[in-house]
């Protein structure tokens, strides 16, 4: 006889708190990151660290996101969200009731991406690095697709920049072409990449 009683309070329970509040909580972990790191990222007014960084941020709409370096200008962007699809679950399960309990909570939002990356440009007039190492992460992240293709291909402006940029000269520039291209298959991460071409070739 206690068990249906039990199985019917608890129920009650699951509705009036929200489908998506308990089973997604009304925080998201969301990872921050930035070129050069040690930016600091704040998420509307609140400061949340240091990049690299990985934190759990409240469920809420039009939040905006900042990433502040000494040096460096200022990025600012609005977190992106959608809607946490357990919300239309709770609207089947929980009616009226649950969806609202949700929607106050904010678990009615869902930040994609989960993940920011952002490259910051230096605080000069002309927004360009002088660094030679900081100018190849620029142009491998920023152009990251064309410069695989061109790679994958042979050649292309931003590959020419970058052999460059290494002090490749030209009779060694189609096998230094050939080896970024290895590189680049084994690397699927930009940021890494670019780590991985400087460190190679001994970029100052």
């Amino acid at each position: 006889m206690k068990s249906p009683l039990l199985l019917t309070l608890a129920a009650i329970a699951f509705l009036s708190t929200g489908c998506a509040s308990v089973v997604t909580g009304t925080d998201q972990k969301i990872t921050f990151n930035s070129e050069p790191e040690e930016a600091t990222v704040t998420v509307s007014g609140r400061v949340l660290g240091k990049t690299p960084l990985t934190v759990p941020v409240d469920r809420a709409s039009n939040q905006s996101l900042t990433f502040e370096k000494e040096g460096y200008k200022t990025y600012t962007a609005q977190l992106s969200t959608t809607t946490n699809p357990w919300f239309f679950g709770n609207i089947v399960i929980g009616g009226l009731v649950g969806s609202t309990t949700d929607g106050v909570s904010g678990a009615i939002h869902e930040y994609s991406p989960d993940q920011y990356f952002v490259t910051l440009k230096p605080d000069t007039p002309t927004g360009i690095s002088t660094s030679k190492p900081r100018q190849i992460k620029e142009i491998i992240i920023a152009f990251s697709g064309e410069f695989r293709h061109q790679l994958a291909s042979g050649g292309g402006e931003k590959v020419d920049t970058i052999v460059h940029l290494l002090g490749i000269s030209a009779s060694h520039k189609e096998t230094t072409i050939r080896a970024l291209n290895q590189l680049a298959l084994s690397n699927k991460s930009d940021l890494e990449l670019a780590e991985t071409i400087i460190e190679i070739y001994d970029v100052q």
